[in-house]
């Protein structure tokens, strides 16, 4: 009798221990807007820049550890648009553009999302970019396009074009929303990285 009050006590108990153990391998990366001194790093490092504060997040993962994001827009640069992941005050690394950057204006930079999505133990990026050309055949439309840059070993991020870009942009995703669901149906056998090809001298 005591031994079944016993197991009756303690499966809620071990319920509880296995969904919090769930929620922490879920929350592996932390996302959350920048604090007051954070977002003042950002301004002081992207003086003369547009910095979009809205869309200025802290992140921490496991892979790489703590960081800023900053979408920023250069009017120097081609194309202005700049992602940036910033860490100890300095640009760690800058997201490569995407084929709609270097195509269209950039309406507004709609957000971003850094989760594992392949399941190999690194974050990836999802960002998703509002666009509205001023002429050619898709003049005065303002759509949406996303990226899906996979991450490499933890230590950058390479932007996957192809088949995975066209299908997540095979008509405008509409949100950041209906852009996770689209890559929720994707084969992740599909969200590989080239192998590195290496430059150095042969030996």
């Amino acid at each position: 009798m005591k031994a079944q009050r016993l197991t009756k006590a303690l499966v809620p108990m071990f319920l509880g221990l296995c969904l919090a153990g769930s929620t922490a391998l879920a929350a592996g990366v932390k996302q959350r807007k920048p604090s007051g001194r954070e977002m003042a790093t950002l301004k002081e490092l992207f003086a003369g820049k547009e910095l979009n504060t809205k869309k200025a997040l802290s992140v921490s993962t496991k892979s790489m550890g703590a960081f800023l994001f900053a979408p920023v827009m250069d009017f120097t640069a081609r194309p202005p648009l700049q992602l940036h992941l910033v860490q100890d005050q300095k640009i760690l690394l800058t997201l490569a553009p995407t084929p709609g950057d270097k195509t269209w204006p950039v309406l507004r930079f709609e957000g971003v999302l850094f989760k594992d999505l392949n399941d190999d133990g690194f974050e990836d990026v999802v960002t998703l970019t509002r666009y509205m050309p001023m002429s050619g055949p898709k003049a005065n439309q303002v759509f949406a396009q996303g990226a899906l840059y996979l991450g490499r070993g933890g230590k950058s991020f390479e932007l996957l074009t192809g088949e995975v870009h066209t299908a997540l942009n095979e008509t405008p995703p509409s949100s950041m929303a209906d852009l996770q669901k689209r890559l929720k149906k994707l084969d992740k056998r599909k969200l590989v990285l080239p192998a590195q090809v290496s430059t150095g001298p042969k030996p």
